[in-house]
């Protein structure tokens, strides 16, 4: 699974402004080079521009992968990731399209909520494809994955496809959720904002901002190992601008990164201010903001959450509107619960009806395993059954 580290736009001159250096990766068998050393080693090789750095690991070593555009050829390479020698070349003759402005696209959260409105459900990925001019979108849902391409201009969704999850068991102990956050902070620092386990990669995704720098890790579920580290500009980070001072000699960056208050805090005070289930849980980067959607007995609610002060808004209150018994009823949350226990042994610990696909949807835990099952609301047919081991 590979990961863009930043996408840089640095010129064959290397005259340019704007470039941040992402600081060099730390891993078992020493320091790396950063993204910024490892762009103009590129540009010794070929000239044009970077506008892509991965990093990865090929045989057992770390390589960068980066893509040049020339004025008439792309080049893909691949260089050593502690020295920059140049290991692969391959070079393609293309018309090279324009950057995209970035004044005129809707930008990636407005791509996401398009994504969410067409399909609720959890996104696992987001980015912008430059050159084509679309937003890549991949939503999970109720053990489907669902990609979406939407015109980065008009918010148009032009492709949607959806895909059955193949899931395989994480089998064995692993280090748990806490101990693999603790391992990503103790090598950055800063605050946790996303955290999970991939099962069918066996690895822990954690994600970290640290100033203006945000970090993704991929640690290994059963060793603790840091597999993967990348790191790219945060130029969505909150920041605040200190008053003008008089100019004594020394220059500081004007403006100072906020911390955070995370999700879990932010979650704790939407709760305070509505007592209710939460349904929808995320961050929003572009305004600064924590979002949840609550449920009570009668109301949605929308709810942002200020993510340095922690001040509360209520932006949306809905009458939850009670859907009459359908021509052939639904069984009922009850005797779906049964029948789920009948299959899997445990406690149920979350049962949601899918008006939309009329199905309930069931997580059953017994300690050791998690059971996840989809019934259908009006015969009571199991449709899908997984089992996974519960990490935590």
């Amino acid at each position: 699974m590979k990961k863009m580290i930043t996408a840089i736009a640095l010129t064959g001159s290397l005259a340019v402004t704007g470039v941040v250096a992402a600081a060099g990766i730390q891993n078992n068998a020493g320091k790396i080079l950063s993204s910024e050393e490892i762009s103009k080693k590129a540009l010794s090789y070929v000239k044009g521009t970077v506008y892509k750095v991965e990093l990865d690991k090929e045989k057992g070593v770390q390589v960068y992968e980066i893509d040049v555009r020339g004025k008439s050829k792309e080049y893909e390479l691949t260089l050593d990731a502690k020295t920059g020698k140049l290991l692969e070349k391959k070079t393609e003759t293309t018309k090279v399209s324009n950057t995209i402005n970035n004044k005129n696209v809707i930008g990636l959260a407005k791509a996401k909520e398009i994504a969410l409105k067409s399909v609720k459900g959890s996104v696992k990925k987001a980015k912008l494809d430059r050159e084509d001019g679309i937003y890549e979108i991949e939503i999970i849902r109720a053990g489907y994955e669902y990609d979406f391409d939407i015109n980065a201009y008009t918010g148009k969704i032009v492709k949607k496809e959806k895909e059955k999850i193949s899931k395989k068991v994480v089998t064995g102990k692993v280090i748990g959720l806490e101990k693999a956050k603790q391992i990503a902070l103790n090598n950055v620092g800063g605050t946790v904002q996303k955290a999970k386990l991939d099962k069918s990669d066996g690895v822990y995704e954690i994600e970290i901002i640290n100033g203006t720098t945000e970090y993704e890790f991929e640690i290994h579920a059963k060793t603790g190992k840091i597999l993967k580290k990348e790191s790219e500009v945060a130029d969505d980070v909150i920041t605040t601008t200190k008053p003008s001072t008089p100019n004594t000699g020394n220059t500081a960056n004007p403006s100072t990164p906020n911390k955070v208050i995370g999700i879990a805090k932010a979650k704790e005070i939407a709760l305070q201010s509505v007592n209710g289930t939460v349904k929808k849980a995320e961050y929003d980067r572009e305004d600064g903001v924590y979002e949840f959607e609550i449920l009570t007995t009668d109301y949605e609610y929308d709810i942002d959450v200020d993510a340095i002060t922690g001040k509360v808004m209520i932006t949306d209150k809905e009458r939850i509107t009670k859907t009459p018994n359908p021509a052939t009823p639904f069984i009922g949350e009850q005797k779906a619960s049964q029948i789920a226990l009948t299959k899997a042994k445990g406690t149920i610990t979350k049962i949601e009806l899918d008006e939309e696909d009329g199905v309930y949807e069931i997580e059953v835990k017994d300690g050791m395993y998690e059971y996840e099952l989809e019934i259908d609301a009006k015969t009571g047919a199991i449709l899908d059954f997984e089992k996974e081991y519960e990490d935590d």
